[in-house]
């Protein structure tokens, strides 16, 4: 693939927004309770480890994009692969990327209808988010991806103060005792936080674009950090203020805790939160269908936005195959099982196969 040109790029301190974005989206509002089923009240426990992995992860991917002169991972799966068994991976790389735009399309779909409009359509809602993603990638491109996760940001950044607020509610007994999950927990807890942690990997994918290469890495890993230190905050939060039996049939955890807050001229403040969290996980859909398109440019030829309306409509059938809450939920537990090995494993695998592949390649020489 072609470096992308001066005017395509971004400045690097936008890749802090880029990926703390990419990772803050629906899992957020309902992770709590997932991982308090597996981990209990050492669940934000599980956060922080799965937030130092991802930290560990994020270097390795940056230590694989500058080892070679292969600055993204369609073209590092050629260099690695070969062509034929490069272009499969690549084909499984955006299978993913439609699978996790679907999996916050549906979520967030199922969340809006669940609490404010039970008798809307789940083909309509899928479709109107779908066509704002199209509208808004058509004339943009990765310019607006960065502009509009940016701007999202300092949009929606003050709904963590409002997350404060059942504080004065907690019972901060229910976080003892520390450290009394076993290993088997803790790694059950580790996994379940995936979902809502993924998001990172995108790093592959816009590394080209940024001007300043040498603050990747820093501006990277401060997004990590950040997503890393709400995820576990909220977490606390929940544990102190719901009761061990009301968490674990507690849902979106988050939201039942925005419902306690109260505003003279507002009665239910959760119906603010779900329209405004349609800016929190916009980032996150526009991040995911620019990747699919730019992979379908590197495996098909094919113009990104034409591929915009081809993955946009496969999304759209993958989209109305569920209907029903448990079938969504299966789909986002199977979404985040195939991102873990994707993101927290497979890029030490990938980073070896470079290194092996370079130094035979040297050999050879």
């Amino acid at each position: 693939m072609k470096t992308p040109n001066e005017r395509l790029s971004i400045n690097a301190y936008l890749v802090f927004f880029l990926i703390h974005t990419a990772q803050i989206g629906l899992g957020i509002v309902g992770v709590q309770r997932v991982i308090f089923v597996e981990a209990r009240q050492d669940a934000w426990i599980a956060v922080l480890i799965s937030g130092l992995w991802i930290h560990l992860a994020v270097f390795v991917i940056y230590k694989t994009l500058t080892s070679t002169e292969h600055d993204n991972i369609f073209s590092l799966h050629t260099f690695v692969y070969g062509r034929i068994f490069g272009w499969i991976a690549n084909a499984l790389v955006i299978a993913y990327f439609l699978m996790a735009y679907t999996s916050i399309l549906l979520g967030y779909v199922e969340m809006a209808i669940t609490w404010m409009y039970p008798d809307f359509p789940l083909w309509g809602a899928a479709l109107i988010l779908i066509v704002l993603t199209v509208y808004a990638l058509y004339g943009g491109g990765f310019r607006l991806v960065a502009g509009v996760s940016f701007l999202t940001f300092f949009m929606t950044i003050w709904i963590v103060i409002v997350a404060f607020q059942p504080l004065k509610y907690a019972e901060w007994i229910h976080l003892l005792p520390i450290l009394e999950a076993t290993p088997k927990q803790m790694a059950n807890g580790v996994l379940k936080t995936a979902y809502t942690m993924l998001g990172f990997e995108v790093l592959y994918i816009i590394y080209p674009f940024v001007k300043e290469k040498d603050r990747v890495h820093r501006y990277a890993q401060l997004g990590v950090l950040l997503t890393t230190f709400l995820v576990a905050v909220v977490t606390v939060i929940a544990i102190a203020f719901f009761s061990p039996k009301q968490l674990d049939v507690t849902i979106w955890a988050l939201l039942s805790m925005f419902s306690i807050v109260k505003c003279p001229f507002i009665e239910r403040f959760e119906y603010v939160i779900i329209p405004l969290w349609l800016l929190v996980i916009l980032p996150n859909l526009l991040m995911f269908m620019w990747a699919m398109t730019r992979g379908g440019k590197a495996l098909f030829h094919i113009k990104q936005k034409y591929m915009l309306f081809v993955f946009s409509f496969l999304s759209f059938i993958v989209a109305i195959l569920f209907q029903q809450r448990a079938t969504i939920n299966e789909f986002i537990d199977q979404v985040g099982w195939y991102g873990f090995w994707l993101s927290f494993v497979y890029p030490f695998i990938l980073y070896v196969f470079v290194r092996i592949k370079k130094w035979a390649k040297g050999s050879a020489k």
